[in-house]
This record gives structure tokens, sequence and C-alpha cells, in this order.
């Protein structure tokens, strides 16, 4: 016999039909996932369900609405993904299904925007941001209530979240460790968090200390390792650009985190400000914003 998931109602093995209620008694395929490293955002408002107990839910609703609007905007805008909204909580996710490599600080930058944001609203928040190993339900909705992530980044992003004073933002370590030299942070003493048996390093975010990819150029710590072919062939097109004087394209493809910007840098000291170099990048929007550095004339498009 075949149980309905929808009403219990037992149901002949032939059924593909709820005799009862006719729902679907055969499931889809399972849904496919991977593991990615993305960062978590959880967002809550500080005081507000005190507050929102005994007030009228149309009061309630009117509060939430344009925070939440504006939240969502901050997010789509560096290019997350709003997961949940758990009362006045927000869950996102930068790295899935869409990857960066700057994930971490897309989340960063948009947990103070939102903080700040919420102040204009006359509200109160605290936010968290956490990086790491997640299995991603590719294909999954969340605005059908479909989990997009899982595992133990998001379940560590909700503790940190609860471990922030009001109007801050704190970040776990590998999040620390991949922004620090785009955002400003003050160490604060580690935190016990639920399942953990030691405790949590974070530190509390300040402020961004530059305008997202725009303003400072980071030079790589450690040696270039194994990408002298693709460095030849970016060194080898500038010739060409200087020798016939023509227009030359390299595009440079692969995953996130794989190295093409730092590729790129290593071009740019190797080149030492001897032609214009500008860098952009195209917003959402649609609008496209570039900084350019160095003198003289020629270039190749990357």
């Amino acid at each position: 016999m075949a149980t309905c998931p929808n009403c219990g109602e037992e149901n002949p093995d032939r059924a593909r039909f709820c005799l009862a209620c006719a729902a679907p008694l055969t499931t889809g395929p399972a849904q496919q996932a991977e593991r990615k490293v993305v960062s978590v955002i959880f967002v809550d408002l500080v005081g507000f369900t005190a507050e929102s107990d005994a007030a009228d839910p149309e009061d309630v609703h009117a509060t939430l609405k344009p925070y939440h609007a504006r939240v969502r905007d901050e997010i789509e805008r560096l290019g997350g993904v709003v997961e949940k909204y758990v009362g006045d909580a927000v869950m996102a996710v930068f790295g899935a299904p869409v990857a960066h490599e700057d994930d971490a600080e897309r989340a960063v930058r948009v947990g103070l925007k939102v903080l700040e944001a919420t102040r204009e609203l006359g509200l109160e928040a605290r936010a968290a941001v956490n990086t790491g190993e997640a299995l991603v339900a590719l294909g999954a909705r969340p605005e059908r209530g479909e989990a997009l992530v899982a595992g133990d980044v998001v379940n560590t992003a909700s503790r940190l979240q609860g471990a922030a004073d009001t109007g801050t933002l704190v970040v776990g370590e590998l999040t620390f460790r991949t922004t620090r030299q785009q955002i400003d942070y003050e160490p604060l003493e580690p935190v016990a968090v639920k399942g953990k048996a030691e405790p949590v390093p974070i530190w509390r975010a300040r402020g961004p200390r530059s305008r997202l990819g725009v303003d400072v150029e980071i030079g790589g710590t450690t040696p270039l390792v194994g990408r002298d072919s693709e460095l030849s062939t970016l060194k080898e097109t500038y010739a060409r650009v200087r020798r016939d004087e023509s227009v030359q394209l390299v595009t440079l493809v692969g995953e996130a985190g794989v190295g093409k910007t730092r590729l790129l840098r290593e071009l740019g000291q190797w080149l030492d400000d001897e032609p214009d170099i500008v860098y952009g990048a195209r917003r959402r929007s649609g609008k496209a914003r570039s900084q350019r550095r160095g003198r003289g004339a020629g270039g190749v498009g990357a």
C-alpha cells in the first residue's frame, strides 16, 4: 500500500495519485547537491519581538515590510540571495548558486550597509557573516521555501549573530582572513558557541577600507605558482599590442577563487605603470565603473 504524503490515505500500489485528495504519490528525482565555499549572513532586529508582542499585526507588518525590502535590495545589489525570513531575522547566502571570488567581502559590505539602512528606518539590528563549506542544493528555489545551503557554516553564522552587540557586525575566522585587507576589523574575545568544543574567534567589522573592487590593489603575499604559461600569454599579447599597434582581447575563464585577479595583478606589476591600465566592472543596474592608473599608451583587454 502507498500512503499519501498529503492526507495519509492508504492507496493501492498501482495508484499514481491519492484516491482521497488526488495528490501525487510518486516523488521526483532526488535533488542534486554539491559542496561549495559560501558566506552566510544573518541579520536580526534587536528588541523587535518584545515590542511587537503587544502590537497590532498590521503595525508589525507595516514595520517589517520596508525593512525586508531594504535588506533584500542591499543583498541582491551585490549578488547575494535571500534564503529565508524568520520573523524579523534575515538569512542570505553569497557564493551560491553563483560564486564570485570576493563573496566574503560582498557579504561583509552588505552587512554593514544593512545595519546603516536599519538605523535610517528607526530600528536597531545586529549581524554576522560566516564563511565555510556548505552543501548547496542545485536548482533550489528559496522563494518557494526550498533550502539553498546546509551545513555547520549556517548554524555558526546564526550563533555568531546572537553574540554581536546591537548595531554591530561580527565575522568568523575564515571571513576575517579572506577580507582583512579590504575591511577594517577589531578583534573581540572568542565566544562560546553551542555545538563547538572550543570558543570561536570573532572580529567586529568597523568599516570598509575602499569601495568594492575599485580603490585598492592588493599584491600577492605568496609567490605565483603554476601560472607561468598564462602569464607568458598575457605578456606576449601586450608585446603584440606595442609592436602592431592593434587591439588585443584576452578572456580569462575559471571558477571563482582560482586566481584570475591574481594573474592580472602580476601582469600589472610586470607592466610597472608603462601603459594606462583601466579596471572596470558592471553593476547589476548596467552602469559601468572603472579605475585608471598608470601613464602612456597601449593596453590589453581582459
